[in-house]
Protein backbone atom coordinates (compact mmCIF):
# COMPACT_ATOMS: atom_id res chain seq x y z
CA UNK A 1 0.00 0.00 0.00
CA UNK A 2 1.07 3.54 -0.71
CA UNK A 3 1.70 5.99 2.07
CA UNK A 4 -0.78 8.77 2.82
CA UNK A 5 2.16 11.10 3.47
CA UNK A 6 3.17 13.53 0.71
CA UNK A 7 5.97 12.62 -1.70
CA UNK A 8 9.08 14.71 -2.31
CA UNK A 9 10.19 14.78 -5.92
CA UNK A 10 13.72 15.53 -7.11
CA UNK A 11 15.22 15.26 -10.58
CA UNK A 12 18.74 14.28 -11.51
CA UNK A 13 20.35 14.86 -14.93
CA UNK A 14 23.68 13.70 -16.26
CA UNK A 15 25.63 13.03 -19.44
CA UNK A 16 26.07 9.33 -20.16
CA UNK A 17 29.63 7.99 -20.22
CA UNK A 18 29.40 5.66 -23.23
CA UNK A 19 27.27 3.12 -25.04
CA UNK A 20 27.89 0.63 -22.21
CA UNK A 21 25.65 2.58 -19.80
CA UNK A 22 22.43 0.84 -18.77
CA UNK A 23 19.57 2.73 -17.14
CA UNK A 24 18.96 -0.37 -15.00
CA UNK A 25 22.35 0.31 -13.37
CA UNK A 26 21.09 3.73 -12.27
CA UNK A 27 17.79 2.31 -11.01
CA UNK A 28 19.73 -0.25 -8.92
CA UNK A 29 22.14 2.38 -7.59
CA UNK A 30 19.32 4.76 -6.56
CA UNK A 31 17.35 2.01 -4.81
CA UNK A 32 20.46 0.69 -3.06
CA UNK A 33 21.18 4.13 -1.59
CA UNK A 34 17.61 5.32 -0.98
CA UNK A 35 16.12 1.99 0.03
CA UNK A 36 12.47 1.98 1.01
CA UNK A 37 12.29 5.79 0.92
CA UNK A 38 12.32 5.69 -2.88
CA UNK A 39 8.87 5.04 -4.21
CA UNK A 40 9.67 5.43 -7.90
CA UNK A 41 12.51 6.22 -10.32
CA UNK A 42 11.44 7.24 -13.82
CA UNK A 43 13.40 8.32 -16.90
CA UNK A 44 11.57 11.55 -17.84
CA UNK A 45 13.84 12.96 -20.56
CA UNK A 46 16.54 11.84 -22.95
CA UNK A 47 18.47 14.47 -24.89
CA UNK A 48 21.19 14.18 -27.53
CA UNK A 49 23.31 17.29 -27.99
CA UNK A 50 23.18 18.22 -31.69
CA UNK A 51 26.86 19.14 -31.95
CA UNK A 52 28.70 16.87 -29.52
CA UNK A 53 26.28 13.91 -29.86
CA UNK A 54 26.54 13.40 -26.09
CA UNK A 55 23.43 11.85 -24.56
CA UNK A 56 21.85 13.14 -21.37
CA UNK A 57 19.25 11.43 -19.17
CA UNK A 58 16.98 13.09 -16.64
CA UNK A 59 15.43 10.87 -13.96
CA UNK A 60 12.65 11.80 -11.58
CA UNK A 61 13.03 10.24 -8.13
CA UNK A 62 9.97 10.16 -5.90
CA UNK A 63 10.73 9.85 -2.20
CA UNK A 64 8.08 8.92 0.35
CA UNK A 65 8.13 7.44 3.84
CA UNK A 66 5.29 5.04 4.71
CA UNK A 67 4.87 6.30 8.28
CA UNK A 68 5.77 10.00 8.39
CA UNK A 69 6.41 13.11 6.33
CA UNK A 70 9.97 13.42 5.02
CA UNK A 71 11.85 16.71 5.17
CA UNK A 72 13.65 18.19 2.19
CA UNK A 73 16.90 18.08 4.23
CA UNK A 74 16.59 14.30 4.67
CA UNK A 75 15.86 13.77 1.00
CA UNK A 76 18.63 16.17 -0.08
CA UNK A 77 21.26 14.08 1.74
CA UNK A 78 20.05 10.90 0.05
CA UNK A 79 19.78 12.60 -3.33
CA UNK A 80 23.29 14.03 -3.02
CA UNK A 81 24.64 10.55 -2.17
CA UNK A 82 22.94 9.20 -5.32
CA UNK A 83 24.52 11.98 -7.41
CA UNK A 84 28.00 11.30 -6.01
CA UNK A 85 27.69 7.54 -6.42
CA UNK A 86 26.43 7.88 -10.00
CA UNK A 87 29.53 9.90 -10.88
CA UNK A 88 31.92 7.52 -9.10
CA UNK A 89 30.35 4.15 -9.90
CA UNK A 90 28.66 4.72 -13.26
CA UNK A 91 31.11 7.25 -14.70
CA UNK A 92 28.44 9.79 -15.62
CA UNK A 93 29.10 13.52 -15.89
CA UNK A 94 26.70 15.34 -13.58
CA UNK A 95 24.49 18.19 -14.70
CA UNK A 96 23.54 19.09 -11.13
Amino acid sequence: PLSRYPPLINDISFWLPSATYSKNDFYDLARTIGGDLIEEVVLVDEFTHPETKKVSHCYRIIYRHPERTLTQDEVHRIHQAIEESAVQELGVEGRF
